[in-house]
Formats: structure tokens, sequence, C-alpha cells
């Protein structure tokens, strides 16, 4: 329509926009349901899964648009999304399923909440990428007929540009309010840009060139459509995998959240730039060894702080080779938006398998160990068929590693001189034979089965070894319930979180680990025991119930547990709850939001929240401990367990307690040393707080008890805003 073309950066500057949008929205819904599902981390990954369809039918609408719907319809129905959306503003708002999931499955209820509040505005932003790709190929730009995908390269760009600038900037600086207000004006402030790019089109139908220079002549006959959905799929996985991995046993924060989701789109912007800064057959050569030193380092060490920065470098190489295969599968501009269709339906389809499909198939995350080792089987397979000798070399070398893998696990829980050169000797013959595995390599899918094979012995020989009394996976974490030496323990993922054994009379013995004798719990619960009138007690977080055993005849115990299953494991497996407190009631759901409803006056409150090392953060702002305070009876404790293996989080409680006038005190108990499994306690931390000194001096609680550190250390936590990274302990 117009003589000059709109310049090549405007369509540029509008892709990089509506991903920018497209990624802002992401943590910042997030952020605003956590409170509703108890910061589990599923919740992010069952969120992606919601981002993930929706970007799938902005690709597929973007694919209708620009295939079947003439120049004037195209307007039109754009015009019809960015009326829904600003009838929508702001974002975020409508939950089309209620204010909380009540009898509903909670990925049904979020999925339902996300599609109602940012459906048709996240479709919106979405469908751009490939459309404004289109119509730029269409527009005779300069060299953008040749080849429009450099602007993949720009909307990636934007998309990880906004998941880096949420937790460093806008969280921190703006209100989720203030945010949804921001984005809804930002999404509408696109229109004005899209009509011009729009008026720039032909009117007629233009042909574009028959392919890319830079894409070879055999691949423009047809797309390898299963190729091109297989490379999409696996890092999508991998992406929710590792995450799960990451949030499961640190904190459901979107700091988490979004590096590796970050990595994922470096990568995508490095396939799709118009020049790449690893050449793509470097990557294919260190895909390999990568994997294979991961698989050891995880069979030996499976906890984050020993892989987790390999785990993200992994994943990186992953998604480079990945989706460098897929850039060079990119087709000519005419079907252009069918190859962007099946990249989104890959995403979508990995997406779903892990974060929803894996939950229900497997009772541990057995997936991201898949995910690994399906990269592997992704490579390329050699031209030439090599003889026997590479795969009897690989299959020698994997027997040697599962052995040697199995001698250290097996050792791994004994003492004394001959366990530790057992292990020894197994460390080494796995160290040695891995490299061998490489000889495997020229037929991706035997590689792959090594792989996995490696990747499980972990999981394999602790089926074998311990004695699982029940095993359960839920929205909300793995649970382990299991038994050994007469001592019964319950895991909620990597963390102990409580155990029983019988005492020399054979009556079970509840009060243990973190709630032992000796502990800063067991000191709290005898101090309030001497108040002389029956006491109301709330415990947020049932575990296996320990905390209940210090309640006397006539108290009266509320117990807050957003799992169902916990309390069923709970009464199955241990007899905390049988033996101490068979009268409690329950409130099923999440804490805050319980209490948000209740009238109660609670002598102590005891918080105690944790799954696996991950926080509820949303459990540890003012807004949270406004509500405590509202239940707490006048001379109220409220007692919050911060045993951490990753977090320091008194300087958190510090600044509440500054915030609020709060008198606080914390113990670090350390427990003493004690090879026994029958052990009175384990180390734990503990911090009380009052609303005057004078109720923490009536307590009576011995020197150990000592004031919280500087208040000014970390800026309080609220609901707009948390902050884990000054809290992190790097050693």
């Amino acid at each position: 329509m117009f003589r000059a073309a709109p310049p090549a950066g405007l369509y540029g500057v509008v892709v990089f926009a509506a991903a920018w949008l497209v990624f802002w929205v992401q943590p910042l819904s997030v952020r605003g349901v956590l409170p509703i599902l108890g910061g589990s981390p599923a919740v992010w990954n069952t969120a992606m899964v919601f981002f993930q369809a929706a970007v799938l039918a902005g690709y597929g609408l973007a694919h209708l648009l620009a295939t079947r719907v003439p120049r004037a319809g195209q307007l039109a129905v754009l015009g019809l999304l960015w009326a829904a959306a600003a009838a929508a503003a702001p974002i975020g708002g409508l939950r089309l399923l209620g204010d909380a999931p009540g009898d509903l499955p909670p990925v049904l209820w979020l999925l339902g909440t996300l599609a109602g509040a940012l459906g048709p505005a996240v479709v919106a932003a979405s469908c751009l990428t490939p459309l404004v790709q289109a119509w730029l190929a269409r527009s005779g730009t300069g060299e953008a007929p040749v080849d429009p995908y450099f602007l993949y390269a720009a909307s990636n760009a934007g998309s990880a540009g906004a998941l880096l600038a949420y937790p460093f900037l806008l969280e921190p600086a703006l209100g989720l309010e203030i945010q949804a207000w921001g984005w809804s004006a930002a999404l509408l402030g696109l229109a004005p840009f899209l009509a011009f790019l729009w008026l720039a089109l032909p009117a007629g139908r233009v042909a574009v060139s028959p392919r890319p220079a830079s894409v070879p002549a055999r691949q423009a006959a047809a797309l390898p459509a299963w190729r091109i959905l297989a490379l999409s799929a696996v890092p999508s996985g991998l992406l929710l995998a590792v995450t799960r991995y990451l949030a499961t046993d640190v904190a459901s924060v979107p700091l988490l959240w979004v590096v590796p989701l970050a990595v994922y789109l470096g990568t995508f912007i490095h396939a799709f730039a118009p020049r790449t800064l690893i050449p793509h057959r470097v990557l294919v050569r260190l895909m390999a060894p990568g994997l294979i030193v991961l698989a050891i380092v995880y069979a030996l060490a499976p906890t984050i702080l020993a892989v987790g920065l390999l785990h993200l470098v992994v994943f990186a190489l992953s998604g480079l080779y990945c989706h460098g295969a897929l850039a060079r599968l990119r087709p000519p501009a005419s079907d252009l938006t069918r190859f962007y269709l099946l990249v989104s339906t890959g995403g979508l389809a990995g997406g779903l398998l892990v974060a929803l499909a894996a939950p229900l198939l497997f009772v541990d995350v057995y997936e991201h160990p898949i995910a690994l080792a399906l990269v592997a089987a992704l490579l390329p397979a050699a031209a030439i068929r090599p003889g026997r000798a590479p795969y009897v070399v690989g299959s020698v070398a994997l027997a040697l590693v599962l052995g040697g893998l199995a001698l250290v696990h097996a050792t791994a829980s004994g003492f004394g001189e001959e366990s530790s050169l057992l292990a020894g000797a197994g460390l080494c013959v796995t160290v040695l034979a891995a490299p061998a595995l490489l000889a495997m390599r020229p037929r991706p899918v035997l590689l792959a089965c090594a792989l996995g094979a490696v990747f499980l012995v972990p999981s394999a020989l602790n089926l074998g070894r311990d004695a699982h009394l029940a095993r359960e996976r839920t929205f909300f974490g793995v649970y382990r319930i299991m038994e050994k030496d007469g001592v019964r323990q319950f895991f909620h993922g990597t963390t102990l979180h409580g155990e029983q054994w019988l005492r020399a009379d054979g009556s079970p013995e509840s009060r243990t680990t973190y709630y032992g004798i000796g502990s800063p719990y067991y000191e709290l619960m005898t101090s309030l025991a001497r108040r002389p009138s029956p006491l109301v007690i709330g415990l947020a977080g049932l575990g296996t119930g320990s905390l209940a055993c210090y309640a006397r005849p006539g108290d009266r115990l509320r117990i807050y547990e957003i799992d169902p299953a916990v309390v069923r494991l709970a009464r199955a497996h241990f007899a905390a709850l049988s033996e101490c407190a068979p009268k409690a009631s329950f409130a099923l759901g999440d804490a805050r939001l319980s209490l948000e409803g209740e009238a109660s006056e609670l002598d102590v409150l005891a918080l105690d929240t944790f799954s696996s090392d991950s926080i509820p953060v949303h459990l540890l702002t003012i807004e949270a401990f406004r509500v405590y305070l509202r239940v707490l009876a006048p001379d109220g404790v409220l007692a919050v367990h911060i045993s951490n293996r990753y977090l320091d989080l008194e300087p958190v409680l510090a600044s509440l307690a500054h915030e609020l006038g709060l008198a606080a005190r914390v113990k670090n108990h350390e427990a003493p040393e004690d090879a026994s499994p029958r052990q009175p306690s384990l180390s734990s931390r503990v911090v009380v707080l009052a609303r005057d000194e004078a109720t923490l001096r009536a307590l009576d609680l011995d020197a150990g008890w000592l004031a919280l550190g500087s208040p000014d250390r970390v800026r309080v936590w609220t609901d707009d805003y948390t902050s884990i990274l000054p809290l992190l302990r790097w050693w």
C-alpha cells in the first residue's frame, strides 16, 4: 500500500515487544496464584503448559491468517483480539473456576484460571512472531523476502530479556497490580504499529523466494515433520524437568523459574541468529561427552549443590544442539508459519509429557533423566555403520560403569576402612570405564539407552536397598515412606520430614528429628505446657504429626495441610495422629488462605510448611504475618522452622519482626553426633515471635535462644516482592 515499505527494524521492534509481553506475563501471573496452591514447583510447570498451548494457538492463528485469510480479514481478526484484551484489562483477574480449587484437581483449576484470565491476550501477543515475519516476507523490504528468520532471534531475545528483567527489575520495582495494568497498556500500545505494518502489505498475494539462501536445496522439498516435532519436544520437556529439579530443593520463586527458561530461549537466539557463535559440528561433538559426564556425576551425587550448575551447562548444550538442528531444517518463507506451528506443537507435546503425564505415570521424577537420554537419541547417526568391535567395547564399558556405581551405592552407608576402600574402587572403575561409552556414539539410540541406564541407577539401587512402605507422587511432590533398622521415615523430595521408632517397651516414639527431645520445638512446647489453661495449638504443615505429641489432654489441635496425601500417609504409617491427637481438626488447603477465613485465638502457631527444601515464599511475607497475628491470642507465639540447606532465612524473619514490632528469638540446635539410627533429635533452626518481650520472657527459654540479626540485611518480603538472592548459601 505504501510506496516505501517500513524498515525491517520496525518489524523487529514489534516482534521483540510481543515476545517480551508473552514472557513477562508468565512469572507475573504465576506469582499471583502461588498463594492459592501453596508455592508448589508444579505450579510453574503446569503454567508453562498453558503458555505453550496459548503460543501454539497463536501460531496456529498466524498460520491461518497468513495462508487462508485475505488482507482485510487479517485486520478484522486482530481487531477482535485486541478488543477482547482491552475488555479484560488488567489481565489476570478473571477466575472461571472460582477463587480456590475446592474439589477440583489443582492442575485443572490452574489451567482453567489461566485460560480465563489470560487466554485471548496471550494468544494475541504470541501470534505476532510468525505473522509479522510473514508480513515482512511479503513486504519487499531489503532481504526480507529471502530470509525473514532473523526475526525469530529477535523474538527470543525479547522473551529472554523479559525473563531476566522480571526477578531483577520488574518484580522488585513494581507491585503485581501495577504490572498487570502496565502489561495491558503495553499490549494495547502495539495496535498502531500493527496497523502501520498491515498497511504496507500488498493488496494481492505476493510470491516469496522459493527458499532462503542459507537452506540447502534438499531441505526445501518437504518439512520432516517428525524430526521437527522431536527436536522441539525434547528440549521443551527437559526445560520443565530442570526447572522442577531446581525449584523443588530451593524455592518456587521467579528467579529459579526464569533462569532455565532464559537459557532455553538463549539457545533459540543462537540457533536462528544470522551468524552462530558455536558451529553446529562442534555442538554435535560436545553433546555425547557432556551427557556422559552428567550421567556419572548425577548417579554419584544427585543433589543440587553437586550438579546444579552442571545440569544447566548440559541443558544449554542440549538446547544449542537441538535448536541448531531445528534451524537447519527451516523451510522457505512461503512455509514459514507451518514450520513455526510444528515447532510450537512439539514444544507443547514436551511440556504436556513432563508436567501432566509424568506425574501420573511415574512415582518418582524419572522424566528428567529420560529427557536427557532422549537428547542423545537425536544426535546424527554415523554415515557408515561400524563393525561389532565398538559396540562390544561400549557394552563392556556400560557393565563396568553400572557395576562401579552399584558398588559405590552399596557401600555408601557403611562405616570403616573396608567400606571406604570398596567405594573408592567402585568410583575408580566408574570413572575409568565411562569414556568408553562413546564407542556407542555411531548409533545414537544405543547411546541413549546406555545413558538412561546410568541415569536411573540411583533410583533402581535405592528401590532395591531401602524398604519402601509407600511411594506417592502428587501435584505437590514425591513422598516416600521407608523403614530401616526399626526406624520409619517420611521423605518429601530429598528432605527428611519426620520419623518414628519404638521405645524399649515397644511403644512408638514420635517426637523425633527436628521435634525431638532437646530440639527448639521441644523447649518451646514444654514451656507452653506450663500454662494452666488448655492450649489452642495450630500446626501449619503436618509431616508425620510429631508436634501433635506435645499436646496435653484438653488441648485443642488444629492442623493445616495443603496435600490430602500427606494426611493419608501420616495416618496410615505413623502413630502420632492416632496416639496423640485422635480428635485433631484438619483444614485442607493452603495454611495462609485457611487462616484468613478463621477467627481462632491460637496460643501457638507452628509454621513448618516447607516441601522438600523448597520454601513457599508467600507464607513469609508481611501480609501473611498480619494474618498470623490476627489469629494469635494476645500472648500467643508464632514458631517458624527455618532449617534449610541452601537458604539462610533468618534475615527475612528479622526484617518482618522489625517491620511489625515483634519480639523474636532464634535457636540453632546442633544435634549430638550419634551413629545410632535412634537419635533424640536432629539439628534444626527455629525462630519464635511474639507481640512483646514480656510474652517471650514468660516462656523462660534457655540462654541458647538469641536475638535475631540485623533487620536491614534484606528488604522486607511482601506479596509483591520476594528475593532469595541475598539468602543463598554459596558454600
